[in-house]
């Protein structure tokens, strides 16, 4: 049955490439894949062979514990919801930021108006897709819907920005972030001290651009 189906596949093979006008002596070339593949799958057909499991291709993600005091500092999460973030965080470091949304979609499922989960996330999907996709602007907004006065949300929307390479759209955010800051807050001048090295980054980028004569 195998080599039946082997014939066949290269029957359709050679019909594709002359419909294409594919020149003949091309057409060794494209023998020689089909010869290959032939073996591969041969190989792979043996029952006799045993089975290799394949190792999951993870790649651990640090969690920076300055992040994680700053995290607390803003929000003020209860224990419940410091307990749900340690895990993410533990999924992360062990490479699985796949479970470490999964593991918050189901603590939102049951606190769906919080915005600390909301956050969180919002950032882990930004770093299991390395970028900011529209699932994780959707856990952002959400988070901003629910406590538009709390700094936490834009701010680390504009981490994610930043970790993703984003520079220009972490501004605005880490703007909004110090403008919902209280004058108090022992954590205004880390805000304060990001938004100015975006706006020196900027700045040197500007005087590159000039010198390059870039428009």
């Amino acid at each position: 049955m195998n080599l039946l189906m082997l014939v066949l596949v290269g029957v359709a093979a050679a019909g594709l490439l002359w419909g294409l006008g594919i020149g003949r002596s091309l057409w060794t070339i494209a023998g020689a894949a089909l010869v290959l593949g032939a073996a591969g799958f041969a190989l792979q057909s043996a029952r006799h062979l045993p089975g290799k499991p394949i190792a999951a291709d993870v790649t651990p993600i640090t969690v920076d514990p300055g992040m994680v005091a700053f995290r607390e500092a803003v929000f003020a999460p209860s224990r419940v919801d410091s307990l749900a973030l340690a895990s993410a965080d533990a999924r992360l470091q062990a490479g699985d930021a796949h479970a470490a949304a999964d593991g918050l979609r189901r603590e939102i499922a049951l606190r769906p108006d919080d915005a600390m989960l909301w956050t969180g996330l919002g950032y882990v999907l930004a770093l299991h897709d390395s970028a900011v996709s529209p699932a994780a602007k959707f856990a952002f907004r959400r988070a901003v819907a629910l406590a538009p006065r709390s700094p936490g949300p834009a701010f680390f929307l504009g981490m994610a920005y930043v970790d993703a390479g984003e520079v220009a759209q972490a501004r605005p955010a880490w703007a909004y972030a110090l403008a919902a800051t209280p004058a108090d807050a022992p954590y205004r001048d880390d805000i304060a001290q990001r938004l100015e090295a975006l706006d020196q980054f900027d700045r040197m980028a500007a005087a590159q651009r000039r010198a390059s004569g870039t428009p």
